[in-house]
């Protein structure tokens, strides 16, 4: 029986762009099989891909069972001629074409068939359609299949693409992962061997200068100046320790009481001998009443080290005020104001990305910094239950914010 041609190219089109973007071949053969067989109104369809010498069915969408998930012999099975002859087969009879395993089809109800290469040179597998009742397949089905066939390679092509993409970015971020978990390690040894040397030697000098009236003023100065040079550095050695301990993911929030009046003094006792330039007034200002307050004081500590550090490093003259107060959210509130440089507001955003520096900074204190510093508080910050803000003008200074929640 012979029927008028009516292919769906509507149904074409949305299946050629689904296969655009399939990017799995699961994607790929659902697109594929329910297209092919609405395409022109076919009782069934497969898909078939190649598998060395079989012909592996790895889908179908039909009204009784095929063959899906067997594989069947390349030399006897019309897919297999279809991939070895690279060109389309049009099967109005199946009982009567010599190419067809009878055996196979009689247990199905097919009685017509048009099946097309998927790739015309090197074929990589066939779509088939399949009718119940006497058929002569048309050109244009054939032809409507043979495009989507087309497509189906493009799109089986693309997905092995992707996927040796993925593969290879997964791999080497394994590989990069390894290389900074490695580097992270002899970072973090590295920097607990130099800050016993560093502990060492700041006792050795705090030794030297209690008895500073019996000496010189000159050495006095001298190791003063490296008093406070071997204070930096050790600084600098707690806070990337710290830092290692966070992008290991085994850096947490460990609460208990905080005095904060008595964190403010050791404070200032701190930063009175490390403070490189008298010009510059550094008030702490002590809380009254006292403000209650449980959190990790160790990683408060270092937080509020940083931004005093940073305050006192780009401010020449006038003052560096530190207070804490208590939010009506509950949180308590660590300012740091300064009256120096100042950030322009373009920056405001940089200075918390890791080795972000501001450009056209100059400032008294010697290096500026790697740019991890602000970044690491902000993390703290978060560890406790915060955030770290900024306001700031150009020459007028800066007001950092640290919040904590107060029961962390």
């Amino acid at each position: 029986m012979r029927r008028p041609a009516v292919v769906d190219s509507t149904l074409l089109v949305d299946a050629v762009r689904r296969l655009s973007a399939a990017q799995t071949t699961g994607e790929v053969q659902e697109i594929v099989r329910t297209a092919a067989r609405g395409l022109a109104g076919a009782d069934g369809a497969t898909v078939i891909l190649r598998d060395g010498e079989f012909c592996h069915y790895v889908d179908e969408d039909a009204i009784g069972p095929l063959w899906k998930g067997q594989r069947l012999p390349i030399a006897t099975c019309i897919g297999g001629w279809v991939m070895r002859h690279r060109e389309p087969a049009e099967i109005p009879d199946i009982y009567t074409d010599e190419r067809i395993p009878q055996g196979a089809y009689r247990p199905t109800f097919v009685t017509s068939l048009a099946m097309v290469p998927i790739r015309s040179t090197d074929p990589i597998g066939a779509i088939g359609n399949y009718w119940a009742e006497p058929h002569v397949p048309q050109p244009e089905e054939v032809a409507a299949l043979q495009a989507l066939a087309d497509a189906t390679s493009v799109a089986l092509e693309n997905v092995r693409m992707w996927s040796e993409v993925e593969e290879l970015v997964a791999d080497q971020t394994s590989r990069l992962r390894d290389a900074l978990e490695l580097n992270e390690r002899m970072l973090g040894t590295l920097a607990h061997e130099v800050r016993n040397c560093l502990m060492g030697g700041s006792i050795m000098l705090d030794v030297v200068l209690r008895g500073e009236d019996e000496l010189p003023a000159q050495a006095v100065e001298r190791m003063q100046a490296a008093r406070r040079s071997v204070g930096d550095a050790a600084h600098v050695v707690e806070t990337q320790l710290t830092a290692v301990r966070d992008r290991a993911g085994a850096l947490d929030a460990r609460p208990a009481p905080v005095d904060v009046g008595g964190l403010f003094t050791e404070l200032q006792e701190t930063y009175d001998l490390l403070r490189r330039n008298d010009r510059v007034v550094l008030t702490f200002a002590q809380p009254d009443p006292p403000i209650p307050l449980t959190t990790d004081e160790h990683l408060l500590k270092q937080a509020l080290r940083n931004l005093v550090g940073n305050a006192l490093k780009f401010t020449d003259e006038g003052e560096v005020r530190i207070k804490a107060a208590e939010e009506a959210d509950g949180r308590v509130a660590f300012s740091v104001t300064d009256t120096g440089l100042g950030i322009a507001p373009e920056d405001l955003t940089r200075i918390f990305i890791e080795w972000e520096q501001v450009a056209g900074v100059q400032c008294t204190g010697g290096s500026r910094g790697a740019g991890l510093g602000l970044p690491f508080v902000k993390r703290i910050a978060g560890l406790l239950g915060g955030d770290l803000a900024v306001r700031s003008r150009p020459g007028a200074g800066s007001t950092f914010t640290l919040t904590v929640a107060a029961g962390t």
